[in-house]
Parts: C-alpha cells; sequence; structure tokens
C-alpha cells in the first residue's frame, strides 16, 4: 500500500511538471508576427540529431512567407507567401494549390527571443530564433 502511495504521488507530480513544460496554447497572432530563422528541427526534444534548415518565416498581414529556403544546387529561393490562421490554440498554415488544407502547428515553447513550434503531422519538432 505504501509503495501505491508513493508511486501514484511520484506520478502525479511527475504530470504536473510535464503539463507545465509546454507554453500556453495561441490565442492570437501578436506573438508570432516578425522574422523567426529556422536554425533546425529534431524528431522529438530528447532526440540529438538535429537537421539544420537555415531558412526564415516571415510572419505578417495574416501571411507567411518561408524565404531563404535552401537547396541542394543552387541558389535559395523564397517560396509564395501562404494565408495563415490561428485557431484552436494552433497555427494553421494554408497549404499552397490546396484550398481548404492546411498545416497545423502547436506551439510547445515561446519565449522573446525563441520559439519551439510541433509539426501536428510529423510530429516534427521546429526550433526558431527571432531575427
Amino acid at each position: 500500500m505504501k509503495k501505491t502511495n508513493i508511486l501514484l504521488a511520484l506520478s502525479l507530480l511527475f504530470g504536473l511538471l510535464s503539463a507545465t513544460a509546454f507554453a500556453a496554447p495561441l490565442t492570437s497572432d501578436k506573438d508570432l508576427i516578425g522574422s523567426w530563422f529556422l536554425e533546425y528541427t529534431k524528431k522529438s526534444p530528447e532526440d540529438t540529431e538535429k537537421k539544420p534548415m537555415g531558412m526564415t518565416w516571415v510572419i505578417n498581414n495574416n501571411q507567411l512567407v518561408q524565404k531563404d529556403i535552401p537547396q541542394v544546387r543552387g541558389n535559395p529561393y523564397d517560396a509564395p507567401a501562404v494565408d495563415y490562421i490561428v485557431e484552436e490554440g494552433n497555427l494553421k498554415v494554408s497549404i499552397l494549390g490546396r484550398a481548404g488544407k492546411f498545416d497545423v502547428y502547436s506551439l510547445v515553447e515561446k519565449t522573446d527571443t525563441a520559439m519551439v513550434l510541433k509539426d501536428n503531422k510529423y510530429g516534427t519538432y521546429m526550433y526558431f530564433t527571432k531575427k
């Protein structure tokens, strides 16, 4: 009985601590507006393998533009602007050429100079710094 109570208390404590590690859901886009440099992505926050990205997301006037997208050969390019909305605590970015379809990102962590988004489709974590 004593072990069960201890395990229950520890699991409750762990649950509370893990819930506070995540940021509050997005309520508006005011904190997102600006230029964000996508440094790297990871499969999970604990993963040691980082995939360098090196592109910029410019969020302004309800549109998102991805700039300086690297290529294997040639110069980096910019993607056309797409609309976005903040809905149900997530950032929903329109998919170019697919009316009514969205890529959905949830906010994991946010400070004044850094942001982590999770791609809800693939589960990838995206690490940004403010430009």
